[in-house]
């Protein structure tokens, strides 16, 4: 193997939707979010969600424009090296790093626990095997090492598994969905109200607007990953026109699942076993139609699953532009001969994702560390969107405003990026708290994840800007991607 490219033209819109769709995982961010979201806001959690959707949705505009500019399998480092400078971009790559490291514990976790839940409900392990922490992070380990094999295939394979478990995962959760909407009113526990959408009370004291925030850090997990397809803009068939646009319609089907899910849920299941739930959608199909909820768990394992593998996809690609531009030794971007895929960089991730869950057997609470992950996850997804909507800002104001969607961007770019950091600073102070971890640490702990970003910055004279040929932009790239 020898650092080389990856495959172009391999990815058609019809894959790049199911991509963005399937990376967000509606049914297992539902399943592994919602409960954390409940414990903090009660049902006013989706409150939440509305509030954060706005932004994402700027926030994916945004990556749409950017995309057009330069498509690049680094995405966000790579605009902010190309349009801000080489420290930023060491600085953004450390985060983008760190970002979609951390989201990838929150999905190991889950895919244990659920494996074992749904083998426990169909009578072929015990109880006790079944909450064995021993066991859940064995199993865990298994799903990182399954999830490596769609990425070593290369990225039309990784999308074709996508696509066929994205059919099984909406196919069962659509009928859930329907069987919930039929029982609504035999199975009433909790009213509906409006003002779980929102509620200006959280606006009114410090204290319920902390909870706000840190739900928003949260939610910030269950509204990403509609991205991936800017880090597939390489292996995009139309990499100037496609890469970005995905994502858009991946981020709104999505928000669309929720709006839908969320009160069915609230509406049909007690809070405290929501918020006490480590998967909220089988506690709700067990007051539903409890015969059945192994089919349940089967969906959010399917979601579990192309989750694991698609987050990945994000950051092997991420580190395979960083090796090429020399932010990481070059065996991170060497690629297999007949996929084209950066093995040895899967390889590598696959080999932390595992180390990970060693250490998560030394944690004293499961509940406890997969929370702070969780939120630190958000944190610097945030801080992800918020650094690339503040090139956007500094890229659109230098530029002339010629079509409605340059003043677009010129608008919601600025305001974007001080929701994204401030949603962070304010989120950090109460979400260690609601994970019995005292703030002070807590925000100590992600500034210092953060500081070793500085190690970059400081070698970031060395880096170099590479671009493939194909991607580079001209007049009859522009025109073939038109068309």
């Amino acid at each position: 193997m020898k650092l080389g490219w990856l495959r172009k033209e391999v990815l058609h819109i019809n894959d790049l939707i199911p991509l963005s769709t399937s990376s967000v995982a509606p049914t297992f961010s539902i399943a592994a979010a919602y409960g954390s979201m409940v414990s903090i806001m009660g049902p006013h959690a989706i409150m939440a969600v509305v509030l954060s959707f706005p932004f994402f949705l700027f926030a994916s505009i945004i990556f749409r424009q950017l995309n057009r500019k330069a498509p690049h399998a680094g995405a966000s480092y790579h605009w902010g090296m190309k349009f801000m400078g080489k420290k930023y971009a060491a600085f953004q790559f450390w985060i983008v790093t760190l970002a979609y490291f951390l989201s990838l514990p929150p999905i190991i976790i889950p895919a244990g626990e659920y494996t074992l839940d749904m083998l426990y409900r169909l009578g072929l392990i015990t109880r006790s095997t079944e909450l064995s922490v021993f066991w859940d992070s064995i199993v865990g380990i298994l799903w990182a090492i399954v999830a490596a094999i769609p990425l070593i295939l290369g990225a039309k394979p990784t999308a074709r598994f996508t696509e066929a478990f994205l059919i099984v995962e909406l196919t069962i959760l659509g009928s859930f969905i329907g069987i919930g909407l039929i029982s609504l009113n035999s199975h009433e526990v909790n009213n509906f109200s409006w003002d779980w959408f929102f509620d200006p009370k959280y606006f009114s004291s410090p204290n319920s607007f902390l909870a706000l925030a840190a739900t928003m850090v949260i939610v910030a997990t269950i509204l990403d990953g509609w991205e991936i397809d800017s880090y597939a803009s390489e292996e995009s068939k139309k990499p100037h026109k496609w890469p970005g646009l995905s994502g858009i319609v991946g981020l709104l089907s999505v928000f669309l699942i929720y709006m839908i899910t969320m009160p069915i849920m609230t509406i049909e299941t007690p809070i405290p076993a929501l918020s006490s739930s480590v998967d909220p959608l089988a506690r709700w199909a067990s007051y539903v139609i409890p015969q059945y909820v192994w089919l349940m768990d089967i969906a959010v394992i399917t979601s579990t699953a192309s989750s694991l593998w698609l987050t990945a996809y994000i950051l092997s690609r991420a580190w395979y532009a960083g090796a090429r531009d020399g932010i990481l030794p070059e065996f991170f971007g060497w690629t297999h001969s007949r996929t084209n895929s950066p093995v040895l960089n899967v390889l590598v991730l696959t080999a932390l994702e595992v180390l990970v869950q060693v250490l998560e057997l030394a944690f004293p609470s499961v509940s406890s560390f997969f929370g702070i992950v969780l939120t630190g996850a958000g944190a610097f997804l945030l801080a992800e969107f918020g650094m690339d909507a503040i090139t956007a800002t500094v890229v659109w104001w230098r530029s002339r405003a010629v079509k409605p969607v340059d003043w677009t961007v010129r608008i919601i770019s600025p305001l974007t990026a001080i929701v994204m950091v401030g949603i962070v600073i304010v989120g950090v102070i109460n979400a260690g708290s609601a994970f019995q971890v005292q703030p002070s640490i807590y925000a100590v702990t992600l500034g210092v994840l953060a500081s070793f970003g500085l190690l970059f910055v400081y070698r970031s004279e060395k880096y170099k800007l590479v671009v493939p040929e194909w991607l580079k932009i001209d007049d009859k790239t522009i025109l073939k991607d038109e068309k």
